[in-house]
């Protein structure tokens, strides 16, 4: 199996399609759909079942596609390996992060990481709908960024910081006069049973900050109604700036929010210990990071010290 062999397989279990795949490659369908034909011909047996103008692997296909998703790892780690040796200063890098953790995070980085590899191109893939385990199934994403549940055992990863799950209330909302100072917490905390009526708009509880926010509920035996659920941080923080309810955010994504909107909210420590959440650099095990990638993961971790 070849290299190239193994990407064009790929891309036709992919699309689906022979056109749509032969696209994506930048070569001709009847080249593509030769190939394909030449190739089962050699293998004595169908790689792909069709249906309705559709491609689905057959048994041998799913075999021979397990292994062609190595090979193009392989190649792909290798080319990587290859371009930082023979040119340091080129190459690309592909990051999966959460939309709010790309303003927050990444968008610092980027001018003094392009000042120092001016011809590095940075891809950023950008989604509300967030999984961290699916952004790696490709083998084009080279680091994923994102606040845990629990610590990855299918993957290697860096830890770059530790912030605190702040509850997020109007301005002129009348629990905050009760907030206290209280040592260990960070920020004025407020007893989470006061908020036992509250109206809250939560994450999902697949998600980070939604899980926690159900830990905090459970920790005070309280099951306060919920307005509403999203998976758009951002979302939860404005409509909890505009009164609709309460809301609970990483802090650095609050402050990012609250400082262009005019600081209309306040955040607040809850819990009877500090609701930590860790954020980290995730990518594949025993991959190999590119001088930049290594290089732009050390910058992020000086930016968070500093923060």
């Amino acid at each position: 199996m070849e290299l190239k062999e193994a990407r064009y397989i790929l891309a036709i279990a992919r699309h689906q399609s022979i056109g749509k795949a032969a696209e994506s490659l930048y070569i001709s369908q009847p080249s593509l759909s030769k190939y394909l034909k030449n190739l089962e011909e050699r293998l004595g047996a169908p790689l792909f079942s069709r249906h309705e103008n559709r491609y689905y692997p057959t048994y041998m296909g799913e075999r021979y596609l397990h292994y062609a998703e190595q090979i193009v790892a392989c190649g792909d780690e290798w080319m990587q390996e290859y371009d930082d040796i023979a040119h340091r200063q080129r190459g690309r890098l592909n990051i999966a992060v959460p939309i709010m953790m790309g303003s927050t995070l990444i968008e610092p980085m980027l001018a003094p990481f392009h000042k120092r590899y001016p011809y590095v191109t940075l891809n950023i893939m950008e989604a509300v709908n967030f999984i961290a385990e699916n952004s790696l199934e490709t083998s084009s994403i080279d680091l994923t960024l994102y606040n845990i549940h629990e610590f990855p055992e299918t993957m290697d990863y860096q830890i770059l910081r530790s912030e605190e799950i702040v509850l997020v209330l109007h301005e002129n909302h009348p629990l905050a006069a009760k907030a206290i100072t209280r040592p260990g917490f960070r920020y004025p905390w407020l007893d989470l049973s006061l908020l036992k009526e509250e109206n809250f708009i939560l994450l999902y509880p697949d998600q980070n900050t939604g899980g926690i926010s159900l830990d905090l509920f459970q920790e005070y035996n309280i099951n306060p109604p919920v307005s509403l659920h999203t998976r758009n941080s951002s979302m939860s923080i404005h409509l909890a700036m505009d009164g609709v309810g309460a809301a609970f955010a990483p802090e650095s994504y609050f402050h990012y929010e609250n400082q262009y909107t005019g600081n209309r909210a306040l955040c607040f420590s809850v819990g009877h210990r500090p609701a930590l959440t860790t954020t980290i650099a995730a990518y594949r095990k025993n991959r190999y990071l590119p001088q930049h990638a290594r290089d732009f993961l050390k910058m992020i971790r000086e930016y968070c010290r500093e923060k």
